[in-house]
């Protein structure tokens, strides 16, 4: 067998390995970002970078794997395991684009489903903010003309929640939140 058929079969098993890497993190919610090609499990060799992306984003097998460019850094990502609205969503919070994934998500919810959205959707998976990190981000909504739509409300037993007024009036943002937050509770 020559070098370069060598060379070439190792490459495909690097690119296969890696593909199988990405749509597995995928599907647990994550992007691969550009420089974990180059430690372990991955381990791209530097001198290979560009033969390596050009296969992969040039080859049918590996059609699925999909890049994001960021500020300051590339995220990998398989469309087959992730939808586009959470791959958004991830790339958002990745880049720190927190005023602007919080109203967006509060608008979807209000436009479409209709609801109010508690706060606390945003202590946990896939947003992971602190608490005096999200009340700086609630704060910032009264003060940008962008955001004056996002209000908030209260229920009951003191959960607060955000809803956009362009979807929802404020007494019927209230109702939606007093049944969420304490009525349904209540009454399973």
């Amino acid at each position: 067998m020559s070098n370069e058929n060598l060379n070439d079969e190792v490459l495909l098993e690097d690119l296969e390995f890696t593909a199988k890497y990405i749509r597995e993190n995928s599907s647990n919610g994550k992007f691969i970002k550009y420089n974990d090609f180059f430690f372990e499990p991955i381990n791209l060799n530097e001198e290979n970078k560009e033969i390596f992306f050009g296969k992969l984003f040039n080859s049918e097998e590996f059609s699925d794997i999909k890049e994001l460019k960021g500020k300051e850094n590339r995220y990998f990502y398989s469309k087959k395991e992730m939808t586009d609205s959470y791959v958004q969503l991830l790339f958002r919070i990745e880049e720190k684009d927190l005023l602007k994934i919080i109203a967006q998500t509060v608008r979807y919810n209000s436009k479409r489903y209709p609801k109010t959205t508690s706060l606390n959707v945003f202590l946990k998976e896939p947003y992971c903010l602190k608490k005096e990190e999200l009340s700086n981000i609630v704060n910032q909504y009264k003060n940008i003309q962008e955001y004056k739509d996002i209000k908030e409300t209260k229920a009951s037993n003191g959960v607060v929640c955000l809803y956009s007024e362009e979807y929802l009036t404020r007494d019927y943002a209230a109702a939606l939140t007093e049944w969420a937050e304490v009525t349904r509770e209540e009454n399973p």
